[in-house]
């Protein structure tokens, strides 16, 4: 974690630098998160769960039309899945996994028109918390679970954003994003715990934000 900590303290020191110079913009942005996790388990039924993302954000201009944006957000995400046996009267599973991520993004800017750019790059996101909230019901008889993920996970999770960023006067700014991971969240399944190990996280990403400069 320490090694991870010098990274984002280097690149804060990276923006504090780079926000001095007067093309370079520095700001905040904040939104929601319809998360989810892909996994091959034909009988859970899979459903978004909602969460929130918040943190800074650094334009700079490479050329024309073009600039890279990295950011660093706090970002709510994971997913909700349930099961129901039809053979068996009330007899239904709940679960809700919790997973909360600093993620570092680095997207590539190109300018359509003058406010409106199409985006697409990196990211590196640690995990901060994982959780499963577990509920089920086996002919009537309830039992409720509150699971630590943290020792399954894998830690780090590699994946890759898409989408669309709209700024209105050079301070005002909001963007839809797409973001596909390509590394599983968990190192193994384990049926105990209720988790695969081909989970990846998808997010679906609505933003607003402001540039001071």
């Amino acid at each position: 974690m320490k090694k991870y900590m010098l990274i984002i303290g280097a690149l804060f020191l990276g923006v504090t630098v780079m926000a001095q110079t007067e093309k370079i913009k520095l700001g905040v942005k904040a939104g929601l998160n319809l998360a989810s996790l892909t996994f091959d388990e034909r009988e859970l039924h899979s459903s978004n769960k909602a969460g929130f993302t918040a943190g800074i954000m650094v334009e700079i201009p490479i050329v024309k039309n073009f600039s890279l944006q990295p950011e660093v957000l706090y970002s709510q995400q994971g997913s909700k899945s349930s099961f129901s046996d039809n053979d068996v009267t009330n007899s239904h599973y709940k679960s809700t996994i919790d997973l909360n991520y600093l993620n570092i993004p680095v997207m590539l800017k190109y300018y359509v028109l003058k406010e409106l750019s199409v985006q697409a790059g990196p990211q590196i996101g640690i995990l901060l918390k994982a959780n499963n909230k577990y509920q089920d019901n086996f002919l009537g008889y309830e039992n409720h679970e509150n699971f630590n993920l943290k020792e399954y996970s894998a830690g780090i999770d590699t994946s890759v954003n898409f989408g669309l960023g709209y700024q209105f006067k050079d301070k005002f700014y909001t963007d839809l994003r797409y973001n596909i991971s390509y590394s599983n969240v968990f190192k193994d399944g384990d049926a105990n715990h209720f988790i695969n190990s081909d989970m990846k996280n998808r997010v679906f990403q609505v933003t607003i934000g402001y540039f001071f400069n």
